[in-house]
């Protein structure tokens, strides 16, 4: 008579966490939560950043800095004077009702000039550049990672070569004198003469 003899019973591995449908639906759905959360505070801190504006023509715009605009052949070139210069996020030209004529957005970037409608490198465009009409009020925004808002009201018509042009109505200014810090230390003030071609000194 022979032993019985017993053999050990399959044992069944249990599977990791990851292959499992359960865990791995609850840690998508996690991680989806987080990127929404993540979403909404992002959004909040930019609506923090670009506050609603005025609708009519005279209406309050939302900048804290002045930005000049200088006419270079058929393009508009802004300028960013020295003690306005911080990374910028977002970039957009509106019509006098907040509307958007272009937008683009991208990482915090330094800039000190950069060519209304055309895309900086890296950057992506959220509304495709589109002419605006003759003699419109254009708003110029220009959003920063710090120091909020720098912008300007503007005209096409106002623009001059080789002048930097800002608000309504326009005041120009000699290029080096808008970029640098004397522009920002008030040393010298803007001309709206339509002849003239140099700043004058403030006072």
């Amino acid at each position: 008579m022979t032993d019985d003899v017993r053999l050990p019973m399959p044992t069944h591995r249990r599977q990791r966490w990851w292959r499992r449908r359960g865990p791995s639906v609850m840690v998508l759905l996690a991680l989806l939560a987080v990127m929404v959360l993540g979403a909404v505070a992002l959004w909040d801190d930019v609506a923090e950043v670009l506050p609603i504006v005025g609708k009519d023509q005279q209406g309050e715009d939302p900048w804290r800095d002045a930005v000049g605009i200088e006419k270079v052949g058929d393009f508009h070139l802004a300028h960013i004077p020295d003690c306005a210069a911080a990374p910028i996020v977002r970039i957009e030209l509106w019509d006098e009702d907040s509307e958007a004529y272009w937008a683009v957005s991208g990482p915090p970037t330094p800039m000190a000039s950069f060519v209304v409608g055309a895309l900086p490198p890296g950057w992506t465009e959220v509304t495709p550049f589109r002419e605006p009409p003759r003699e419109s009020i254009l708003r110029l925004v220009v959003v920063r990672s710090v120091k909020g808002v720098a912008g300007t009201r503007y005209r096409s018509e106002d623009l001059r070569t080789g002048l930097v042009t800002t608000g309504i109505p326009p005041t120009r200014f000699e290029v080096d004198d808008f970029q640098t810090g004397r522009f920002c230390n008030g040393e010298f003030g803007g001309s709206d003469d339509e002849e003239t071609t140099t700043t004058t000194a403030a006072g």
